[in-house]
């Protein structure tokens, strides 16, 4: 398996001598709407993929502005959070002392309120 930073399940496809490599994000076609529009993807990639896949795409993810990693940049330990489309949110948690003490996504906007997600892309009912 191809290893390029940022991507770890990077995959390689041989076609006769050549081999080009496939980014695993693909099918979003570079959309954080495509991507989370089925939460399940959260479970396909690492919240540092999602990191970096989010930096490559123009968004500009900020340290959360609340709570125990409040400022405290991704790189160092925190969380991180974009937003879009004037009320849409999408956030990484990383562990601490909230909403059962996991690490866990947050998707929240106007139309469908608050959301959390486990690592898995499965809903938490906390």
């Amino acid at each position: 398996m191809a290893s390029v930073k940022g991507y770890s399940n990077l995959h390689t496809k041989t076609s006769g001598a050549k081999r080009r490599k496939i980014d695993p994000f693909a099918r979003y076609n570079g959309s954080i709407e495509s991507f989370i529009s089925n939460p399940e993807n959260l479970g396909r990639h690492s919240s540092g993929q999602i990191y970096n896949w989010l930096k490559k795409n123009g968004m500009d993810p900020k340290p959360l502005s609340r709570g125990s990693t409040k400022g405290i940049s991704y790189q160092n330990g925190g969380g991180y959070k974009v937003t879009w489309g004037g009320n849409s949110l999408f956030s990484y948690h990383p562990p601490g002392r909230h909403h059962g003490g996991e690490a866990y996504y947050k998707i929240s906007n106007s139309k469908e309120g608050t959301k959390r997600y486990t690592l898995k892309g499965e809903l938490k009912n906390d």
